[in-house]
């Protein structure tokens, strides 16, 4: 038969001590499930978190269905063929600022060009120039540069009074970007040269040279000279 005896009986505890390990038990206990309950995430956070990656898939998902669209632009863009040839982009560049600088009063002391600094798209020409001007035609100078047409801006610029106060001098950078020629800067495609199949020189059948008369030629034998006896 099954004794009815507790684990506390077994162990013959007091009621002290089996006070305190029914109060370990349920501290351990306690414990247990304050960690568990900080392990799992509230219900709002991930539902957030659900509606974000939604928003950000659906927005991927849009952008890839415009690939083609962006092909078809960057192909109209490539043949529009307004690029400028090379040997000329530095001489419209300075013929533009030119045209500017006479029409806004600013005067050029001194150019200076840097080398080009090319793109996937564009080519990028670069020129300081040393001036001198009035406050009034300095700003109308960039007035027209921004609204102007042309591809033309100041990349760096640097203003200094003069002795007198009068005017304004300096030193300003100019960078002009020019759509490459793309259908000449393709490159081609490599061609393999053909390769001939090696021909092996022909090798003649050796022939052995026929018997005269069609007879077959006996070995001829070699004498030997008998010896002599002597009689005395």
């Amino acid at each position: 038969m099954a004794s009815n005896e507790s684990i506390f009986d077994k162990l013959n505890l007091s009621s002290g001590e089996r006070r305190l390990v029914m109060i370990v038990i349920v501290v351990l206990m306690l414990a247990l499930m304050w960690m568990v309950w900080g392990m799992i995430p509230s219900p709002e956070l991930t539902q957030n978190k659900i509606t974000k990656a939604q928003k950000q898939l659906n927005s991927f998902t849009n952008e890839i269905s415009k690939i083609a669209h962006y092909e078809s632009t960057i192909r109209a863009l490539e043949g529009l063929g307004s690029a400028v040839i090379p040997i000329e982009q530095e001489v419209d560049m300075r013929a533009f600022i030119n045209s500017l600088t006479a029409a806004s009063g600013v005067e050029i002391t001194s150019r200076a060009s840097a080398d080009p600094k090319t793109s996937d798209f564009f080519i990028e020409q670069s020129m300081t120039i040393r001036f001198s001007s009035k406050e009034s035609d300095l700003v109308n100078f960039l007035r027209k540069l921004g609204s102007s047409d042309s591809m033309v801006r100041v990349s760096q610029m640097r203003v200094n009074p003069d002795k007198n106060r009068y005017r304004l001098g300096g030193s300003m950078t100019l960078t002009a970007s020019y759509q490459k020629d793309v259908k000449a800067t393709k490159p081609k495609p490599e061609t393999k040269p053909e390769t001939k199949p090696e021909t092996k020189p022909e090798t003649k059948p050796e022939t052995k040279p026929k018997p005269e008369d069609g007879k077959r030629k006996m070995p001829t034998k070699r004498k030997v000279p008998r010896p002599v006896r002597k009689t005395q």
